[in-house]
């Protein structure tokens, strides 16, 4: 199995387009790279792709990666797209996808049904063609691709947390935001992804404790980033993110892991933790831990 980073913003990414932070700032003064939201691929065999959420970035992203490029006139070694939940910053990039290649999309039954009668994306996009809808299980993993060459995919929840537009309350649906883990069956290695991550529970934690690698939510790293901004007044855990720093943040959790490799991902364009020269990127590397880079690779 390999798996390739595609993203690592959250959304809106790096620079925001009407975001003046300190690192919007320096991204567009070119002292930090510019980033794009947070998504993965993954492939059983090298040859045929799958990617984890379909982000607005989505075509800059499959350019960026000659595996990712079409193989003919008309065609895309990507075969679909599994997601985490219904957020907006994981779900814009399907209607750029649109363009007659054939792909299944893989949803959890609460997820699809947000696309199908809320937002309504899935009848807009079978206006250019067919699309396959798949469940992706909480109860028996996703194989993708022909055994030895396949990739089991497991799915638990997280949150129960439903995006704006569908409502945006907590207490809906078991299965509106759930963590990923992708398996090897033939190697036993696996890779835990978890973009949006409101509870470090014990559940989640004996589910992460068998992975090689995880890729952690990021998303803030105070709970009260934002309204100390003044650019909005929920905080991070009203918005289904624990914070990596403080008491009862992400790192000293991520940290007990005894996973090799622990980076986090889906990272506002607000937290301090993207600056390689801050205090807050020296503390969680001081914890074994690190900021994933875009274009990341690695084979499981």
């Amino acid at each position: 199995m390999k798996v390739r980073l595609l993203g690592i913003a959250a959304g809106g990414g790096v620079p925001q387009w009407n975001c003046a932070c300190r690192n919007c700032h320096l991204a567009r003064a070119g002292r930090l790279p510019p980033l794009t939201q947070s998504s993965l691929a993954f492939s059983p065999d090298g040859a045929t792709w799958y990617l984890v959420n379909a982000t607005p970035d989505v075509t800059t992203q499959l350019a960026r990666w000659p595996e990712l490029w079409p193989l003919g006139l008309r065609s895309s070694p990507i075969h679909g797209i599994v997601l985490t939940d219904g957020e907006l910053d994981h779900i814009l990039g399907l209607p750029h996808l649109r363009e007659g290649a054939a792909w299944t999309l893989y949803a959890t039954p609460s997820v699809a049904a947000m696309l199908e009668d809320d937002l309504r994306i899935l009848p807009a996009l079978r206006r250019y063609g067919p699309v396959e809808v798949r469940p992706l299980s909480l109860d028996a993993p996703l194989v993708l691709g022909t055994p030895p060459e396949s990739v089991e995919v497991f799915a638990t929840p997280i949150s129960s947390r439903s995006p704006r537009y569908a409502g945006g309350a907590s207490g809906g649906a078991r299965d509106a935001v759930v963590a990923l883990a992708l398996a090897n069956p033939t190697t036993g290695r696996r890779l835990v992804y978890a973009p949006c991550v409101g509870d470090l529970s014990p559940d989640l934690f004996r589910w992460c404790e068998g992975a090689d690698i995880v890729l952690f939510d990021g998303t803030f790293w105070a709970d009260d980033e934002l309204p100390r901004l003044g650019v909005a007044s929920e905080t991070a855990r009203a918005m289904g993110h624990v914070p990596v720093g403080g008491p009862f943040g992400s790192h000293g959790w991520l940290a007990d892991l005894p996973a090799r490799t622990k980076l986090y991902v889906h990272v506002n364009n607000t937290n301090p933790l993207l600056d390689p020269d801050s205090e807050e990127r020296a503390a969680v590397r001081a914890l074994g831990l690190d900021v994933a880079r875009e274009g990341w690779t690695v084979t499981l």
